[in-house]
C-alpha cells in the first residue's frame, strides 16, 4: 500500500501543472461544456511569468447539496490561477518533502482523499470514495481493539483557511511570522500564500471551493494536523476535512474532540461542534442507507441475451419506493435518490420498466434538483433516453429553475439542449441577462449562438462591454468569450489573438 507521500513523489511537477492547471480550473459540477486544455497549454508555450500580482475577483456559482441547501463554488481568473499552480508545480519537492516529513508517523494513510494519478483521467482530484478499495481500508484493523468511534469534521474548512497558515504548515509558525515582511516576500512559501490570496481579491481567509489547487493547499494544512493527532496516538483516518477515530474510551473519545480542536486552533481553524459525535461499536462500516439499497432483494430478475440483468416493473416499483422511504427516514438526503439511480443504471429495463422508470425520474428530478448531476450519465446515456423526452424533461427543469431561481438547473437544461441537440420552449436570453449569474450567462449566449441569427446576440454583447469594464473578474468567462479581440486588452487581447477558448468545441 502506497503512503500519501509516495502518491505525490509519483507525480513530476510538469504533470502537475498540467493536471491542476489545464483540468482543474473548474469544478466538477458544473455542466460539462468548459475547457482550460487549451489555456495551460498556451500557457506552456509562452514561458508564463509572475508577470501580474495584483489580486483578482473570482466568478460565483451556486451548486445545489443533496440536503438542497446551496454551496457556493468559484472559477478563479485564470492568469492569476496560473500564477498559483506555477508556484506549487516550481516548488513541487519541497511540498513533497513536507508530504514526506508530516506522514512519517503515518502506518496507514491517514488522508483517503488527495490528489494522484487517476486512471484514465488527466486531471489529478476527485471525490472518489473508491479509493478505499485500492488505498487499504485502515478502519478494518485499527477498530479491532476499539469500544467507540468518535465522528467531527472541520467548520466551514474551505472559506476558514487563513492564507498566512500555508507557511505556518510548511516551514513552521515562528519562521514564517519571522520571515513574513517585504525582504522576504519572494521565498517560496510566501510567494504560495500571495498568489493564494490573490485568487480570491487579496483576502487572507479563505481558499476557493472548486478548483483543485484548493484540495492541494487544505492537504498541506491538515497533514499538519495529522501529525500531531498521530504524536498523541491516535487512531484515525480522515476524508478531506471529516476526521474519524477509534477510541478505547468514551473519555477518550471526548479527548480526541479536545485535542483536535487546539490544534486546528493553532492554524486558525475550529470545530464542528454540531457535527461532532461518539457512538458506541459495534457499528455497520458503511452508512446504513448503503447497505439497505445494495441488499435489496430483486427476486425475479432476468438475464438479457447481452448478459445484462434486467428488472421487472413490479420489482423496479419496489425499489424505488424502498428508496424514497430510505429517504425520507434520513432527513431528505437525496444523495439517497442519486445512489439508486446509478445502481438502476447498470440494469436492462424493458419497456413498460423503462417508461415507468423516465416518468419516475423526471417527477423526481423536479422535486429534488440535487438529480440533475447525474441525470446525464447515469439516465439518459445509460438508458438510451431519446431526445423527446430529454426535452420534455429539460424544458420543465428550465422552467422550475427560474421560478426557483436556482441557475444551476437552468444551465443543465441549455446544457442537455445543446448537448441533445433540441431546442427549449423557452425564450432564455431575458432570464440569463437579469440573473446575473455567469455560468447561466455563458450557457445561454452559447444557445442563443447557435440557434439565433447574429443580431439577437447584441444584447449579450452589450453587457459583456458593460461588465468587462465594471466587474470583469467575477464574469471573465463570459466576457472574454462573447466579446471580441479589438474589444479586449492586454492578456486577454493576446489569449484571443491565439484562438484560445474556455469552451468545448461541441458548445461552441
Amino acid at each position: 500500500m502506497k503512503t500519501y507521500y509516495e502518491f505525490q513523489e509519483e507525480i513530476s511537477k510538469d504533470e502537475l501543472f498540467n493536471g491542476l492547471l489545464g483540468f482543474g480550473l473548474f469544478a466538477d459540477k458544473i455542466p460539462n461544456f468548459l475547457t482550460s486544455e487549451p489555456f495551460c497549454v498556451y500557457i506552456e508555450s509562452k514561458k508564463f511569468p509572475y508577470n501580474d500580482s495584483k489580486p483578482t475577483d473570482y466568478i460565483r456559482y451556486s451548486n445545489m447539496r443533496n440536503i438542497n441547501i446551496p454551496r457556493p463554488l468559484s472559477i478563479p481568473e485564470p492568469f492569476s490561477y496560473a500564477n498559483q499552480i506555477k508556484v506549487i508545480s516550481e516548488n513541487w519537492d519541497k511540498i513533497i518533502k513536507h508530504f514526506e516529513e508530516k506522514t512519517r508517523l503515518q502506518s496507514y494513510k491517514v488522508s483517503r482523499i488527495h490528489i494522484r494519478k487517476l486512471k484514465d483521467n488527466n486531471s489529478l482530484f476527485e471525490m472518489n470514495y473508491k479509493n478505499f478499495i485500492t488505498d487499504g481500508n485502515p478502519e478494518d484493523e485499527i477498530f479491532i481493539k476499539s469500544k467507540y468511534i468518535a465522528s467531527a469534521d472541520i467548520a466551514t474548512c474551505f472559506p476558514s483557511i487563513y492564507s498566512h497558515s500555508i507557511s505556518w504548515a510548511l516551514v513552521g509558525k515562528s519562521k514564517a511570522k519571522k520571515e513574513c515582511g517585504i525582504k522576504y516576500k519572494k521565498e517560496w512559501f510566501n510567494q504560495l500564500d500571495f498568489y493564494t490570496r490573490n485568487l480570491k481579491y487579496g483576502e487572507t481567509n479563505g481558499v476557493l471551493i472548486g478548483p483543485h489547487s484548493s484540495n492541494l493547499i487544505s492537504e498541506i494544512i491538515l497533514s499538519c494536523v495529522d501529525y500531531e493527532l498521530l504524536e498523541k496516538r491516535y487512531q484515525f483516518y480522515r476524508n478531506v476535512d471529516d476526521y474519524t477515530c477509534f477510541t478505547n474510551s468514551y473519555e477518550e473519545a471526548e479527548k480526541f474532540f479536545i485535542d483536535l480542536s487546539d490544534i486546528l486552533k493553532g492554524f486558525e481553524l475550529s470545530l464542528n461542534s454540531k457535527k461532532s459525535k461518539i457512538n458506541q461499536l459495534p457499528q455497520a462500516t458503511v452508512t446504513e442507507w448503503i447497505t439497505k439499497l445494495n441488499h435489496f432483494n430483486f427476486i425475479n430478475q432476468y438475464k438479457t441475451k447481452t448478459g445484462k440483468t434486467g428488472l421487472k416493473l413490479k420489482e423496479l416499483r419496489g425499489f424505488i419506493d424502498f428508496t424514497i422511504e430510505t429517504m425520507l427516514e434520513n432527513n431528505n438526503n437525496s444523495a439517497i435518490l442519486n445512489y439508486a439511480i446509478k445502481i438502476i443504471s447498470n440494469k436492462h429495463l424493458g419497456t413498460f420498466s423503462y417508461e415507468y422508470f423516465i416518468n419516475k425520474i423526471h417527477h423526481l428530478t423536479l422535486l429534488y434538483p440535487y438529480l440533475v448531476l447525474v441525470l446525464d450519465k447515469y439516465v439518459f446515456e445509460k438508458h438510451n433516453v431519446n431526445n423527446t423526452r430529454i426535452q420534455l424533461i429539460a424544458n420543465d427543469l428550465y422552467e422550475l429553475g427560474i421560478k426557483r431561481k436556482n441557475y444551476e438547473v437552468c444551465s443543465y437544461a441549455i446544457y442537455y439542449a445543446m448537448k441533445y441537440d433540441f431546442e427549449l420552449n423557452h425564450i432564455i436570453k431575458e432570464n440569463a441577462i437579469k440573473s446575473e449569474d455567469c455560468i447561466f450567462l455563458m450557457i445561454a449566449f452559447l444557445y442563443d449562438k447557435r440557434n439565433q441569427p447574429k443580431p439577437y446576440l447584441k444584447d449579450y454583447e452589450e453587457l459583456a462591454m458593460k461588465l468587462y469594464n465594471e466587474d470583469f473578474h467575477r464574469y471573465w468567462l463570459f466576457c472574454y468569450e462573447v466579446l471580441g479581440e479589438n474589444e479586449l486588452r492586454d492578456k486577454y487581447k493576446g489569449l484571443k489573438k491565439a484562438k484560445i477558448s474556455f469552451i468545448k468545441d461541441i458548445y461552441k
